[in-house]
């Protein structure tokens, strides 16, 4: 019996960059007429009823290579693209050469179609718990990641299709179709900003302020609105197609700090360079050093610009196609982000304060600043600077080199109405602390002057108080333990208060800080101790600080368990060089459910379940001075950054070794003392080892937790260094 089969034309489909065409195929006889019903409905456009012929024949005939081919061609025709597919991919199990070729040709052109129906398929998209829309979980890909895939299985066929026959135009044709959506020109995807590629066409760069960092974390401390303006950016992600350099261009003022960096991906062949030229033409950064070696960044701070237009050219050295990142930094002028107060740079200018916190203010090289403030007759001065953190190019330019002691990069100084220097800030930590205790009544002059070229943030604390009994500060009475003061709540007051002036009004010159570590101003009169407690905020390790003037009377912190019964540790080691006390809250013990194992707590009810985290732990903290004393000092707790586990524990080691070495030689001391005794100095010794079992305990414990290191090291590397006390009062 001779058979005729008509291998089936491929209709034109239109897709976005071009047609997949067809050829005709050879003509077989055959006695199956459903066959041919079908191939000539396909002829005729009419899919649905080729599709049905074809049905009809295979329930009549077995199944064949020829047929499937057949079924293939209409199920594509008619969108049904995974039918189509697995009956094509069925037909390549055939030893007829030219079936073959065709065949590779039909799925080649079926993956495309199905490559153009994914494309424009909208992605199934559901709410998260955050509010914003995102694929569904049930899709690995989306639909235009899985369109890709097709057409990369349509280049597969298609390929083999042409070295089969290599005089297959249709199939060329389809291929060029497929690869430009495999592996497009590096024009089709070059970066919003193109045309760029002259400095006629560089593309405008505005910087600008970033959003504070601290305003995304939870326990954040927020920068003062006016840090922003400190640091202003320009960060994109681009591409670089090979011969096609980029430029961009930028406004800058008089004295504006201008820098940038690429960030090129590490592969073979990814060589960018990055080039500045100046506004009269002038290259100020070469894209190439002297050797030859690209430059992917560049810092012109030490040069201050002059106004004008500034450009950037990225060039593609290797002619590889890449993608990269940009950024360009811009700090301005110092005296174009000066604070609210200037011009306050002499003491005749000198801004008039209401006592309270000031943030965010700027110190400019060879640029004092100036305050004042009225004292009544009795009345102190409690003057507190401290570096502000927040802009980190600044941050990075005043730390202290590796090693170095942290040395506060200004001076405070109060004087008289009459100008003659009074008192002169004495260091502590990143700040000084200044003390004029009972002056007289009059006007008070306050300076803050930055180092040669120093120029940087601060933020400036200034205290006016009555004197003892009456100008106790307002915690009073918490001389006792059951009475201590909850140093969160009373700080979330102050923030209220200060946020409104008299009346309610907002306060014009002393905005709030808005959040951060609890801070308090108190005061301790002869023979008056505070007490105050803290609840520890999650599972972070925390420090509490006093700051205080050593030399206008010394203060010891203590902290307590939260009976206030039980001593943890006491800080008693300021000195004229290092004002100010820090103790380190101690971690949970090894029992703790909370933190043993991994085991979760029992929430509390209203916690929130599974997310409630640790118990709270609440501790009492006292300050106290010597019987005739008095002082003023600020009191806050700290969640410190993370650092080296391994140098704390080598510091931590450090300490416990010569903590021993204190205590044997005063062992020693006493036995030289009174050598008649020696139940007496066994008995002494019992007593000082018990004494120090809670320090002791609370150090072990705290080397043993790597998280709590944090914050024993952050009190270490304090000029409030926590010490074995000095002093027996």
């Amino acid at each position: 019996m001779r058979v005729t089969r008509r291998y089936v034309m491929w209709a034109a489909a239109l897709v976005a960059v071009g047609t997949l065409g067809g050829c005709d195929g050879d003509v077989f006889e055959t006695s199956e007429g459903s066959v041919d019903d079908g191939n000539e409905a396909v002829l005729a456009g009419k899919v649905e009823e080729a599709l049905q012929s074809y049905a009809e024949a295979v329930a009549a005939i077995p199944e064949s290579p020829e047929l499937n081919y057949d079924r293939g061609l209409a199920e594509s025709l008619a969108a049904h693209h995974e039918e189509a597919t697995q009956l094509l991919l069925k037909a390549l199990d055939t030893r007829q050469a030219p079936l073959l070729q065709k065949v590779r040709a039909a799925l080649g052109v079926a993956y495309s179609r199905w490559g153009v129906t994914l494309e424009r398929t909208t992605p199934a998209l559901k709410q998260g718990d955050d509010g914003q829309l995102a694929l569904a979980e049930s899709d690995e890909k989306s639909p235009q990641a899985q369109a890709l895939d097709k057409w990369k299985l349509a280049v597969q066929h298609l390929e083999e299709a042409l070295r089969m026959d290599p005089s297959d135009a249709a199939s060329l044709h389809n291929l060029e179709v497929a690869l430009l959506r495999v592996d497009p020109p590096c024009s089709s995807r070059d970066d919003s900003h193109e045309d760029n590629d002259t400095q006629a066409s560089a593309a405008a760069i505005e910087p600008k302020a970033e959003e504070d960092p601290a305003q995304a974390q939870s326990g954040g401390t927020p920068r003062a609105p006016e840090m922003a303006k400190d640091v202003l950016k320009w960060t994109e992600q681009l591409h670089s197609c090979p011969d096609d350099a980029d430029w961009y261009k930028i406004e800058l003022q008089e004295g504006d700090r201008l820098s940038g960096a690429l960030t090129v991906p590490e592969k073979p062949g990814a060589t960018l360079a990055l080039e500045v030229v100046g506004p009269d033409g002038q290259v100020l950064h070469p894209g190439r050093g002297a050797d030859g070696a690209a430059s992917t960044s560049f810092d012109l701070s030490g040069t201050p610009a002059r106004a004008g237009t500034y450009w950037l050219r990225v060039d593609n050295v290797a002619l590889d196609e890449t993608s990269y990142g940009l950024e360009v930094k811009v700090r301005p002028a110092c005296s174009a982000v000066e604070d609210r107060f200037e011009d306050n740079d002499s003491a005749d200018a000198a801004v008039l304060l209401t006592p309270g916190p000031l943030d965010g203010l700027k110190l400019c090289p060879r640029d004092p600043d100036w305050y004042a403030v009225d004292l009544a007759e009795g009345e102190s001065l409690f003057l507190y600077a401290q570096e502000a953190q927040g802009a980190e190019d600044e941050d990075e330019a005043n730390a202290p080199a590796p090693g170095e002691p942290q040395v506060p990069p200004f001076v405070t100084e109060i004087h008289g109405a009459d100008g003659a220097l009074l008192a002169k800030g004495a260091p502590t930590g990143k700040g000084r602390v200044t003390t004029l205790l009972t002056p007289g009544p009059g006007r008070y002059l306050m300076r803050v002057l930055g180092d040669d070229g120093y120029e940087g943030r601060y933020n400036l604390n200034v205290q006016v108080v009555p004197p003892c009994p009456e100008g106790d500060d307002r915690f009073e009475d918490n001389d006792v333990a059951p009475d201590a003061v909850d140093i969160t709540e009373a700080a979330q007051a102050d923030q209220q208060a200060a946020a409104a002036g008299p009346g309610g009004a907002p306060a014009p010159q002393q905005p709030a800080g808005g959040g951060g570590p609890p801070t308090l101003f108190a005061r301790v009169c002869p023979g008056d101790v505070d007490w105050f407690s803290y609840t520890e905020q999650g599972d972070k390790p925390s420090v509490v600080t006093a700051v205080f003037e050593h030399a206008k009377g010394d203060l010891a912190l203590e902290l307590y368990d939260e009976a206030g019964q039980t001593l943890i540790t006491r800080a008693d080691a300021s000195t004229p060089e290092q004002n100010g006390e820090a103790v380190a809250l101690p971690p949970r013990p090894e029992d703790d459910p909370a933190t043993a194992g991994g085991a979760t707590p029992t929430p509390a009810p209203g916690a929130g379940g599974e997310d409630a985290g640790p118990p709270p732990r609440t501790f009492k903290i006292k300050l106290s001075a010597p019987p005739d004393a008095e002082n003023f000092y600020l009191l806050e707790v700290q969640q410190p950054s993370p650092s080296s586990g391994g140098d704390s524990q080598d510091q931590s080691d450090d300490k416990d070794k010569s903590d021993d070495e204190d205590k044997g030689d005063k062992d020693k001391d006493d036995k030289q003392q009174d050598p008649k005794d020696p139940g007496k100095d066994e008995q002494d010794k019992q007593d000082e080892q018990a004494k120090n079992e809670p320090l002791q305990d609370a150090l072990d414990k705290l080397d043993r937790n790597p998280e709590n290191l944090e914050a024993v090291e952050s009190a270490k590397q304090s000029p409030l260094a926590n010490r074995r006390p000095g002093k027996d009062w």
